[in-house]
């Protein structure tokens, strides 16, 4: 029979590049492709089991609970974070804030990729560490995060809660303890109508019973609790779940959370807290007095449970039989039991049309589960696979493109016969046509190397966003964030790590006589030439975007010279050739030098950049703007873009406005400074230190292991150097053998490995949790004569002023006689803190150690961090000017 092809052109709203750093891949993970990912489909066939998992950050969640209940036991498991962690440190990169709430998104469903886990957040903003839940809801709106906690649970609809907090004083973390408190209001008000009724009315949810909650424990139990072995080894796996939840860990890269992956028996005790079921006192599954068959589904439709059990049982027995009888080498051999089991569940979710509005959901929502997952069993038996496949990874508003559906028919024996209709799902307003064009296919030596596709259905689409689409951004970022909480509206995809692929394809066709569905985001994908094939999901960008650097821009108010050259790069995004003119916007009464030459591309991806010179007036003290703008055919371009991407994560565009912040201040540098700077995991030190017209250079490890180092008068080791840069700690005694022969040495801020390691010149402790987190915490100078705080700029009150998120942290809790703290702050138990800044002599020279968050401050422009970081650069000039 002639193979059958309908293409389905829909325009449909859905409900809910520049870099080239190579990205995770957007692929399933290896235990969900073919035979094995068959098998754990089998698995989850079996079972109505659900459990929730709640906490605060990203990596407060158990992996080995997630992975064990939803690789071992099929359970459909979730965890809900209540923040992207946007206020911890970043180990791998300079991001902060939201940037690096992207990251720690993206690290999350890198490791619900191994586990098998969904994703949940509330719009609640991780505004940094605070041991008081009272400091955490005066910056949260408690009814909001509330409420998307009950969505969560009203649209998962868990049997179990396992909460990952007490919500006592023993979490430590105050949003640990909000965690905590709130996980069982939530659980209460999720079974209320009358709470958040909103939900129910305009979102379409119904009111759910959560059956039994849990907490959790590091240590043995004692009274009810449910114990189990998370390190049992799985064939399908190849590994333990605890092995599985290690690798899953070690993604939280950002983290520094790499992780062994012990093997062998891990007993893990969970603690009953709640139950409307019957339990024994020790308990071997979450889901004890729970039917969690697929005829335990009856329980749910009251009185009308008894005629769906006859049904129920036969769908249960299809999914035990496709079970047993299946085989790795023939996994298409047991299609005729997952089509009929995928037949009898559509039978009877027709027939439910009789029950209430609040059964028919229990019910219906259990077997619409069913369903999808009879489907996903069926497509992968008969190894059916689709690419949905664009030829640009940007497109632009108002371009056309092109999108390939590669069908592969795997297993199916009668691939002639089989129809396929293919729907392109976009935003409203999209324009999609059939393709005359061929896709491009590599000849000869080429087609060796970069492979040929042979799909066995391969439709070719044109795609044209309309001229107003929005860029593709992480949704909780399209609009400015209130404070600490993030600004969600009706048409955003709440609660979801990120929205959906901006197009997908939706794929129909018959399989062993059922009609599934196939929902494949489109991709754009491109050999890298050492790490191969790479794919990457499809964005839309503006034609034009710019990017002004620096993005914070510092001016001494009494150097001889305020000029400043600010770079605006401008990315050509579009394919079609674009005329554009550039300018700056400056404060009434600065000097703009501008560079007037028109833009002109020719080709997407083109870059260039103009240099524009910038002298505020004199007397000029403050802060201002500085505002970029392309003029394109009508259209006044305005925003650029930041490129979040590394290699363990799928990459992402976070836009900001085309502007620079200015701070004129009053900040004064010594003359002739040379100052050496040897980063960490990442800061602004010298960027931040050069503005000041400090001559800052970055030191090579050749030159920090042979070179001469006494041609700096200061060298500045960034943030975290100690835990890792190697050629910092390889090289630590030429650092000191540095400042003994004269020349002065600040540290920043490091974590325990700094103390455990001895690399200070004299013995030092640091004891984990020694912060001050509160940004407007009193200073107490400890020694106001001291040239750090007099020369060359005389430290006020004023100095600190406007600080953010913290003070400082992992200060030092004991030190030698030899050094000499020079602040005290209060942390939030009231504990004057002396650990933060201190000073020792070492031979001729200075040994500075500071925990005070420069590299917050130095971003938020705050003029006294500058005037004291400039302080203590300054010290070896005190000395000789003394």
């Amino acid at each position: 029979m002639k193979k059958l092809l309908s293409v389905l052109l829909l325009f449909a709203l859905l409900v809910q590049v520049s870099s080239y750093t190579v990205t995770a891949d957007t692929r399933p993970a290896p235990e969900d492709r073919g035979s094995s990912g068959l098998a754990l489909a089998l698995r989850r066939l079996q079972t109505i089991a659900s459990v929730l998992h709640t906490a605060a950050h990203p990596d407060d969640e158990s992996t080995e609970l997630l992975a064990y209940l939803a690789r071992g036991q099929g359970a459909r498991v979730a965890y809900m974070a209540l923040n992207r962690g946007e206020g911890g440190q970043n180990g791998i990169g300079p991001e902060l804030w939201e940037g690096l709430g992207v990251i720690r998104t993206e690290e999350l469903l890198s490791a619900r990729k191994l586990d098998g886990a969904e994703q949940y957040f509330s719009r609640a903003f991780d505004f940094g560490f605070t041991r008081s839940p009272e400091e955490t809801l005066q910056k949260w709106n408690r009814e909001e995060v509330l409420g998307d906690m009950v969505r969560v649970i009203r649209m998962m609809r868990p049997l179990v809660v396992v909460s990952g907090f007490t919500g006592t004083a023993r979490d430590g973390h105050g949003q640990h303890q909000v965690a905590g408190t709130l996980t069982p209001e939530a659980i209460k008000a999720a079974a209320d109508p009358n709470r958040f009724p909103e939900q129910i009315g305009k979102e379409g949810l119904q009111p759910w019973q959560v059956q039994k909650v849990y907490g959790r424990l590091f240590g043995p139990c004692q009274g009810k609790c449910a114990e189990f072995d998370v390190g049992v080894f799985d064939p399908v796996l190849g590994r333990s779940y605890a092995e599985l939840a290690a690798d899953g860990r070690s993604r939280h890269r950002s983290q520094d959370f790499g992780m062994i992956q012990a093997r062998g028996s891990q007993v893990r005790s969970f603690p009953l807290w709640q139950s409307l079921v019957q339990v024994p006192e020790k308990e071997t599954s979450l889901f004890g007095g729970l039917d969690v068959s697929l005829t335990g589904i009856a329980k749910f439709a009251g009185k009308d449970g008894q005629r769906m059990l006859p049904a129920l049982g036969r769908i249960r027995d299809l999914a035990a039989k496709a079970m047993s009888e299946f085989r790795m080498q023939q996994p298409e051999l047991i299609a005729p039991h997952l089509a009929e089991g995928l037949r009898e569940v559509r039978a009877l979710r027709a027939s439910l049309g009789s029950l209430d509005p609040a059964t028919k959901a229990n019910v219906d929502n259990m077997l619409g589960r069913k369903e999808r997952e009879f489907g996903d069993a069926l497509i992968k038996a008969h190894g059916v696979i689709v690419d949905a496949l664009s030829n640009t990874e940007i497109v632009t508003p108002g371009e056309p493109f092109e999108i390939t559906a590669n069908i592969y028919l795997g297993r199916v024996s009668q691939k002639a016969d089989v129809a396929a209709d293919v729907k392109v799902i976009t935003p409203q307003g999209w324009k999609i046509e059939s393709s005359k064009e061929e896709a491009e296919q590599p000849t000869g030596i080429m087609a060796m190397v970069r492979g040929r596709e042979n799909p066995d259905i391969s439709p070719r689409l044109r795609a044209t966003p309309p001229e107003n689409e929005p860029p593709t951004q992480p949704y909780w970022l399209a609009k400015q964030r209130t404070k600490d909480q993030f600004d969600w509206d009706d048409t955003m995809p709440r609660n979801l790590p990120f929205g959906p692929a901006v197009a997908h394809a939706l794929v129909e066709l018959t399989l062993s006589g059922q009609r599934v569905t196939i929902n494949q985001p489109v991709e754009y994908r491109f050999a890298d030439k050492t790490f191969g094939e790479i794919r990457r999901e499809l964005k839309v960008a503006p034609a034009i975007t710019l990017t002004l650097t620096p993005s914070m821009l510092i001016i001494p108010s009494g150097s001889q010279n305020r000029t400043r050259e600010i770079s605006i790069d401008i990315t050509h995004n579009a394919r079609k050739n674009t005329n554009g003119t550039l300018k700056l916007v400056a404060p009434q009464g600065w000097k703009v030098e501008a560079d007037s030459r028109p833009l002109a591309f020719t080709r997407q991806s083109e870059k260039t950049a103009r240099t524009y010179r910038v002298t505020p007036p004199a007397g000029a003290n403050g802060t201002f703007d500085l505002k970029a703008a392309v003029e394109s055919e009508g259209r006044e371009y305005t925003s650029g873009y930041s490129v979040i991407s590394y290699p363990h994560i799928e990459n992402h565009f976070i836009y900001h406005p085309a502007a620079t912040k200015v701070e004129v201040f009053d900040v004064k540098v010594a003359g002739n400074l040379k100052v050496g700077y040897i980063m960490g995991s990442g800061d602004d030190g010298p960027s931040a230190l050069s503005q000041l017209g400090i001559n800052v250079k970055q030191i090579s490890p050749s030159e920090l292991a042979s070179g001469d180092l006494s041609v700096y008068d200061t060298i500045i080791l960034g943030i975290r150097v100690y835990e890792v840069n190697e050629d910092v700690m390889s090289n630590n005694k030429r650092l000191l053998e540095y400042v003994s022969n004269g020349g002065t040495l600040i540290v920043q801020y490091n974590k325990d490995e700094f103390a455990r390691g001895r690399f200070a010149p004299y013995p030092v402790q640091m004891q984990r949790g020694l912060r001050v987190t509160d940004e407007n915490a009193p200073i107490t100078v400890l020694d106001p004569g001291h040239p750090l705080f007099n020369f060359p700029n005389r430290i006020v009150d004023a100095d600190w002023k406007g600080w953010v998120q913290e003070r400082g942290l992992y200060f030092l809790s004991e030190w030698d006689s030899r050094y000499t703290p020079l602040l005290a702050a209060p942390d939030d138990t009231g504990t004057v803190l002396k650990g933060g800044q201190l000073i020792a002599q070492y031979g001729k020279g200075n040994y500075i150690f500071t925990g005070y968050a420069w590299f917050r401050q130095f971003p938020a422009g705050v003029p006294g961090a500058y005037r004291l970081f400039a302080n203590m650069v300054s010290l070896p000039k005190a000395a000789a000017k003394k």
